[in-house]
């Protein structure tokens, strides 16, 4: 009986370590139509990246967490150890994503190509706003030390040719 008491205070200690926290995952769009946007359209959308996978390291552990319909994830994290995010997509070769994330084809067969994947240099040192790596780390500061649900925001700026192609580039003509 002692045994199980103990087992239960030690099981309690190890999850009040760990705080209730939600990601919120949001791509935001600027405007990119071709007549000057309106006082909606200027500041471009905001929408969640619904559905998709990150990979979290909390200290030395290291899971893959996945957003709802709503970019969101709810769930416990160590806010003593250094959170990172990162997406997942992020953590495989270009070779690896090229059959994932297929060229976008054009129209018709005499058309020049718009898009290219990027060289695997290019991808290494990819870690622009644009896409792949979400450098969002939280710490002990940034979460709410009340206990209650706390929420870390990041946000994805996207670009209007390549969308949330991780491993393309535009190399079409450009908009006058």
């Amino acid at each position: 009986m002692k045994g199980i008491l103990y087992l239960c205070s030690f099981l309690f200690l190890m999850v009040s370590c760990k705080s209730t926290i939600t990601i919120q995952v949001t791509n935001h769009w600027p405007y990119c139509g071709g007549k000057l946007p309106d006082s909606t359209e200027i500041n471009g959308k905001n929408e969640g990246f619904s559905n998709h996978y990150f990979r979290v390291t909390e200290g030395n552990k290291i899971k893959t967490i996945r957003t709802d319909e709503f970019g969101l994830w709810k769930g416990r994290l160590n806010t003593r150890k250094e959170i990172t995010i990162m997406d997942i997509d992020k953590t495989f070769s270009l070779e690896e994503l090229k059959s994932a994330y297929p060229l976008p084809t054009s129209n018709s067969p005499n058309e020049q190509p718009v898009y290219a994947y990027v060289t695997p240099e290019e991808w290494l040192s990819r870690c622009s706003l644009d896409y792949v790596s979400i450098g969002a780390l939280c710490s002990e500061e940034n979460i709410a030390s009340n206990g209650n649900i706390d929420t870390l925001h990041v946000v994805i700026n996207r670009t209007c040719f390549t969308g949330t192609n991780p491993i393309i580039k535009y190399i079409g003509p450009k908009p006058r």
